[in-house]
């Protein structure tokens, strides 16, 4: 308990406190385009606004920790791995368990905070109003939508080159959160493009956010659709991992 501790206070530095890029991609810049969008398109009569309101900040929450795990998680593992902390950490005493439980909780603090950020705004520039159970359930599903994209991040931390670890987030992010409807509604798309976005992660979590906070009814087809991409992308670092470890193997053999 200890190690964890010490480990959870020694990443909240490094990770979060004294990396502002990451905050500022992560957090200030989702911020910064909903408190934009949502006075620049303020057009329509009041209901229209109202709903607007509520589920851009939803766009806007899942557009953060899609960014969080994509660029955030991502890099971060990468650099430990390259550095050699992973393997100064597995060498000790407490192992790696205590840095990979830290890491996971400061994904998923930040998530809980983009949360509270985006919902902040939404209140106090936007007069959104939803009841506790809402706002609890809100919090509920990012934490469970982002684990597909989190496990994505660490598919992504494998990649050899940094050039190339940072070519295929700006690949994978971007598009995503077009043709999820993250930016503008995802109807305006092609048709073509509508069922692709269809099938993305990012859509699901979405679109459970935009039922929980409009009361309406909640389509289980969404989680089935996070769990589809929670069990593939889960298979997938799991064959990265034991890769790796092969790959160690032979270079200690040779």
């Amino acid at each position: 308990m200890k190690s964890l501790k010490t480990q959870l206070a020694f990443d909240g530095k490094r990770l979060i406190l004294r990396n502002f890029s990451y905050i500022f991609f992560s957090l200030l810049m989702p911020a910064g385009l909903y408190s934009l969008f949502t006075k620049v398109m303020s057009v329509g009569s009041s209901p229209q606004m109202k709903l607007f309101y509520v589920t851009y900040m939803d766009s806007m929450i899942v557009y953060s920790i899609l960014i969080s795990a994509l660029f955030g998680i991502a890099a971060i593992l990468k650099r430990d791995r390259d550095q050699g902390l992973v393997t100064f950490l597995s060498l000790s005493a407490y192992g790696t368990l205590p840095y990979y439980l830290s890491v996971a909780f400061w994904m998923l603090m930040m998530s809980l905070f983009s949360v509270a950020v985006m919902g902040s705004l939404a209140v106090v520039i936007n007069g959104v109003s939803l009841h506790l159970d809402q706002w609890l359930a809100l919090f509920g599903i990012v934490l469970i939508g982002q684990l597909p994209l989190l496990l994505i991040g660490i598919g992504l931390s494998y990649i050899r080159r940094y050039e190339t670890l940072s070519l295929a987030s700006n690949l994978i992010t971007f598009p995503m959160a077009i043709v999820s409807g993250l930016w503008w509604p995802i109807n305006m798309l092609p048709k073509w493009l509508q069922s692709i976005g269809e099938l993305m992660p990012t859509y699901f979590v979405n679109q459970l956010l935009n039922q929980l906070t409009s009361r309406a009814k909640v389509d289980l087809t969404n989680l089935l659709g996070i769990a589809a991409w929670f069990v593939v992308t889960g298979l997938l670092v799991i064959a990265l991992s034991k890769h790796e470890q092969r790959k160690g193997v032979a270079l200690g053999e040779a």
